[in-house]
């Protein structure tokens, strides 16, 4: 009886049991592998978008797109390439060596800073400086310094050189720009203009520099009567230069002003013919203590700037365009096809702009 009852319950029992089986959960260990599974795929996920941002990255960069999250250009447009690489740039725009190197495409070839009447070595002429600085650290360096005469005031004392050039004018010379200075009366007065020239690393009075496809023709206007001097700059006007050369004629003596001393009448009588004759497109001249442009004049400018320390009153003429008593320099600006002038004051305001097509 008692085995009969033990198999009753086996036999009811263990159908029991295989559904209690087939309800339970899967094992722990079907657990950990789906768990597995599921961390490989995310992992899997997480890398296949890091390498599409990287991708992307490196398209962007190579393409010039710039990376995810940089700026573009200020209107929003892809940024310009650089110059290297790109075709050569048009006339007007090429590069040029300057005292600190290569300058970008939109730059002039060339820089002149012009100041005249500048020998009282005081604290006006260092303001005229100050504004030259100011302006190179807005424009970049300058390329050549031109000084239009009466450089050593009162007298032309040779030994007072340093005090009134090379000290002032310091920090444009320490960038680098070559320093063409021209003879004033006042720099003749003792006889010491020799002296003088050679302490600036010059030999004689009328010379030519060349700054760039410029040269810089100067002239010796105490000695307008010297027949030598006339034939040379005949001759050095006729030369043959290379096209696109530039030729501007720095002197001391005006052959146009409005100022207190006026037209120089034997600077305009001697050599003015010649800078018609040869198409000079612009004259500097000292002098008189004010600035001054002329209205071109047979195909020529005539600009006095000799008010860089000194001031006096100036005044009008028919030939007269801008005319003003301001402490200035002029800032000269040389592109393959213009030539840009600007009047610029102690505080760094321009007086006047002007520009010369050619050459």
């Amino acid at each position: 009886m008692t085995g009969d009852i033990g198999t009753r319950f086996d036999a009811v029992a263990r159908p029991v049991l295989r559904d209690e089986e087939a309800n339970r959960p899967p094992r722990r260990r079907n657990a950990v592998d789906h768990e597995v599974m599921t961390r490989r795929r995310t992992l899997v996920a997480v890398l296949v978008v890091l390498v599409l941002v990287t991708v992307a990255t490196v398209w962007a960069l190579a393409t010039g797109l710039g990376a995810p999250g940089r700026p573009a250009g200020d209107d929003g447009a892809r940024p310009a390439p650089s110059a290297v690489g790109t075709a050569p740039p048009t006339a007007g725009t090429v590069p040029s060596a300057g005292p600190t190197g290569p300058r970008s495409p939109s730059a002039p070839e060339a820089r002149i800073a012009v100041a005249g009447d500048t020998g009282t070595g005081d604290q006006e002429i260092r303001e005229t400086v100050d504004a030259m600085v100011a302006r190179e650290d807005r424009q970049g360096p300058y390329d050549a310094l031109v000084l239009l005469g009466d450089i050593v005031y009162d007298d032309g004392d040779a030994s007072q050189v340093d005090e009134r050039v090379t000290d002032p004018f310091a920090p444009v010379l320490d960038t680098g720009a070559e320093l063409v200075p021209v003879l004033g009366n006042h720099d003749v007065a003792s006889g010491e203009q020799n002296q003088i020239l050679a302490d600036l690393g010059r030999s004689r009075g009328w010379y030519v520099q060349e700054v760039g496809r410029v040269r810089i023709v100067v002239l010796d206007s105490n000695r307008v009567d010297d027949a030598g001097q006339t034939r040379w700059l005949e001759k050095t006007l006729a030369a043959d230069v290379p096209p696109g050369t530039w030729t501007v004629v720095a002197l001391h003596h005006p052959p146009f002003s409005a100022g207190e001393h006026g037209s120089d009448m034997a600077v305009r009588e001697e050599w003015v013919p010649l800078f018609e004759k040869f198409g000079v497109p612009l004259v500097l001249a000292g002098h008189d203590h004010d600035y001054q442009r002329s209205r071109p004049i047979d195909g020529v400018t005539y600009v006095v700037s000799g008010g860089a320390a000194k001031l006096r009153p100036t005044g009008r003429e028919d030939f007269t365009e801008v005319s003003t008593s301001t402490r200035h320099f002029l800032d000269l600006a040389v592109y393959g096809d213009r030539l840009v002038g600007r009047a610029v004051d102690q505080s760094g305001r321009v007086l006047d702009e002007f520009t010369i097509p050619g050459p």
